[in-house]
């Protein structure tokens, strides 16, 4: 038996961290970005078991997502592009999702 996220817990963590993202965009990107790593940490233990695997890689694509359209949103229209985003993953690095519990 595979144990997977389902479908509405996914959306509503989902919903959750964009909630989160809302209310923080002001905060210092420092601030932020750490505070959004840590909750991606929890989110990958916590659901990071045994055949999980594309469901955790999937909230980190859609969190990075969230992430970018957030911080676009803040200052001058259209300020942070792909490519500097990138550059701010590459030098700021979030937490790459992995099985942290082997059930099997």
């Amino acid at each position: 038996m595979k144990r997977v996220t389902a479908r509405k817990k996914f959306a509503a963590k989902l919903r959750v961290f964009k909630e989160w993202l809302k209310r923080a965009r002001t905060m210092k990107t420092k601030d932020l970005w750490e505070i959004a790593k840590a909750k991606l940490r929890g989110h990958y233990n916590y659901y990071g078991v045994t055949d999980n695997l594309r469901g955790i890689e999937r909230f980190g694509q859609e969190a990075k997502r969230l992430l970018f359209k957030w911080l676009n949103r803040r200052g001058k229209r259209q300020c942070l592009n792909w490519e500097r985003f990138d550059v701010m993953l590459k030098r700021f690095p979030l937490p790459t999702p992995r099985i942290k519990v082997r059930m099997f």
